[in-house]
């Protein structure tokens, strides 16, 4: 090698990503690169235009900006600029113009692809630079002008001080006394750390004064033994709807088994008003059919708000889906108020969009029910009335019937348990279009209302069968693939070509329901019982059936996409539309087309990995 090309060589390995290369790579580089000097300037590349050309800087200083001339980058000596539009093989999306006389070393696609296809840590970090604007395109997007993302409080957030605790062997006299001391309304009853009981005020009141208890007995006799808990990473939303549901007005929180300290109802009261806790409540006070219409209508103005402040699509998700959760209950409440207690013991489950925790504006109703083996004949015309009852609220209230009838209300999806375990059997072991549909629907399940157990015993017998389940996997896989990302060869928007929808993008199909497929799948292979798509992706990570660097781009991917689609719709309210998923990419900023190009490249890239790990074709 003669001394011009081993200076090259030198340079390169002391640079990312070149420094990884094995050292006969490296040394037959140099010839395969050529040099070119560009004054003060000049431009190397212009936004729009087509580029092949990967640039190393060897020397001076290039500003890479957007077509709006806002500066994303500048680059030092030693760093590579221009992958983007070689990697697209398309125009490059930026202009590159050198602020410094400057040398450069000039890498031909040919050249960058056989890296990329043949040099895993050359691979590993260009991927990754793409990974990192889109997750600084998500960050971005989550941070509030206001401040008051409310809807990401936290029950940890709500605690202020440690929690008041007593042992169960302490007189009752002397347990009131520390209340009235500390100034509480509850005490926590620990035995050796854990968490035996709860004393509250209205203990006080029915089991010891009204009833003439003595008060020197040990507060295990009056406290109320094993009490409802809530984990401290759960929404002050969820609070809420615990303590509407189960009747109560304290809650011992928990991190990984330990109390940390107790959440009350004026805890939660305290919070900013327009945190939507405020309409869950009014929900659970409602009487009638009337109350919850007008509660309803109050939906999108919460998602609004939380939009504006750019709170997460996550939680933004977790709290639409917590208001569909208590409409669903308050419909359920009337109509066993109604019809009369259950004959048998049900589970009313949430499926789909809302199993998942994921539901949106305008989401149509997937639910079920398991009832128990036990019920009879004579049983079935209760929970028929009591589902048509529910369908038509929940329509009321403005969520759709479902298309295809997956709903409570079809006899075919209101089963006794043994049943439900048959269908999933079947759907695994005969992955045929129809059972397929069935199972993407099911396997995203939640308890809504009931007797969770049964839903418990169908989630452990199903989903501990799955990864034995090879076919009805690659059937999975070959569904994941199927929904193709509206991203072009030059990585041009591909558009709807007709119908009411003619020149938009379709972010729910080109992209949403890939993720949401593929998470659902990398957790059943594992016999994971997670739903909610991002704990799928973590959980599945931590499991090892990806990467986590590849379950955190398709988390940011999701969740750029998600809000993507709730800002559309929310314009789409304001001008007095019904929400959907299409968008005009004329209504979009700079910004959101081209992470919108990276988020759904990601996904195309993860969709034939998909393909490759289970022998599926591949999807260009």
């Amino acid at each position: 090698m003669d001394v011009e090309l081993a200076e090259i060589r030198d340079f390169l390995a002391q640079h990312p990503p070149f420094d990884e290369l094995p050292p006969p790579v490296l040394a037959q580089l140099p010839r395969q690169l050529s040099a070119r000097y560009f004054k003060r300037g000049s431009t190397l590349v212009t936004a729009g235009r087509p580029n092949s050309t990967m640039f190393i800087l060897r020397s001076g200083a290039v500003d890479i900006r957007d077509p709006h001339g806002a500066l994303v980058e500048r680059s030092d000596p030693g760093t590579c600029f221009g992958m983007s539009s070689v990697i697209a093989d398309g125009p490059s999306t930026y202009t590159m113009v050198a602020i410094q006389d400057s040398l450069t070393y000039l890498m031909p696609a040919e050249v960058f692809n056989e890296l990329l296809r043949t040099q895993p840590p050359f691979t590993r970090f260009f991927m990754t630079q793409q990974a990192g604007r889109i997750r600084s395109a998500v960050q971005a997007v989550q941070v509030s002008d206001s401040g008051g993302a409310v809807l990401k409080t936290r029950v940890r957030d709500i605690l202020k001080k440690a929690p008041i605790t007593t042992t169960p062997d302490v007189s009752i006299l002397d347990a009131a006394t520390v209340m009235r001391h500390k100034r509480v309304s509850a005490l926590i009853v620990v035995e050796d750390d854990d968490l035996v009981g709860i004393l509250t005020d209205r203990d006080l009141r029915n089991k010891v004064v009204a009833a003439g208890h003595d008060t020197s007995e040990p507060v295990s006799t009056v406290m109320t033994p094993k009490p409802h808990i809530i984990d401290a990473n759960a929404l002050a939303l969820e609070v809420m709807l615990d303590m509407t549901e189960k009747g109560v007005h304290h809650l011992p929180v928990l991190e990984c088994g330990r109390v940390i300290g107790l959440v009350t109802a004026g805890d939660l009261m305290r919070l900013e008003q327009a945190n939507p806790i405020y309409l869950v409540g009014d929900i659970a006070k409602q009487v009638d059919l009337a109350g919850l219409q007008r509660c309803a209508a109050r939906l999108p103005d919460v998602v609004e708000t939380y939009v504006v402040q750019d709170a997460s699509a996550d939680d933004i998700g977790r709290v639409v889906t917590a208001v569909g959760d208590a409409f669903t209950r308050k419909l359920l409440n009337f109509a066993e108020a109604e019809l009369g207690s259950p004959p048998v013991r049900y589970c009313w489950m949430a499926v789909g969009s809302q199993g998942r925790l994921e539901q949106g504006l305008q989401s149509d109703q997937d639910h079920a029910i398991i009832l128990d083996d036990a019920v009879l004949p004579e049983h079935l015309p209760y929970f028929s009335d009591l589902s048509h009852r529910v369908v038509d609220g929940l329509e009321a209230c403005g969520y759709p019937r479902c298309p295809g009838d997956m709903m409570a209300s079809n006899p075919q999806w209101r089963q006794p348990l043994q049943r439900w375990g048959h269908y999933f059997a079947g759907w695994m072991n005969e992955p045929e279009p129809d059972a397929l549909l069935y199972a993407q629907t099911f396997f995203d399940m939640r308890p809504v209302h009931g007797d969770n157990h049964l839903f418990t015993r169908l989630q452990n017998a199903v989903v501990g069968r799955a990864p034995q389940a090879t076919r009805f996997l690659t059937y999975l896989a070959k569904q994941c693939q199927a929904w193709r990302t509206p991203i072009g060869f030059f990585r041009d928007f591909v558009l709807e070509t007709e119908g009411e929808h003619k020149n938009t993008l379709d972010l729910k199909a080109g992209g949403i329901i890939a993720v949401v497929q593929m998470a659902r799948l990398f957790a059943l292979s594992k016999g994971l019982t997670e739903v909610n798509t991002r704990a799928r992706l973590q959980a599945a990570a931590s499991a090892e059936a990806l990467s986590q660097e590849n379950a955190d781009n398709l988390a940011d991917a999701f969740e750029l996409i998600n809000h993507a689609r709730l800002r559309h719709q929310i314009r789409q309210l304001r001008a007095g539309d019904t929400p959907d998923n299409n968008v005009a990419p004329s209504s979009l900023s700079s910004f959101e087309k081209r992470h919108l190009r990276d988020a759904f490249g990601v996904i195309r890239k993860m969709q034939n990995a998909v393909g490759y790990v289970h022998q599926t074709q591949y999807i260009s």
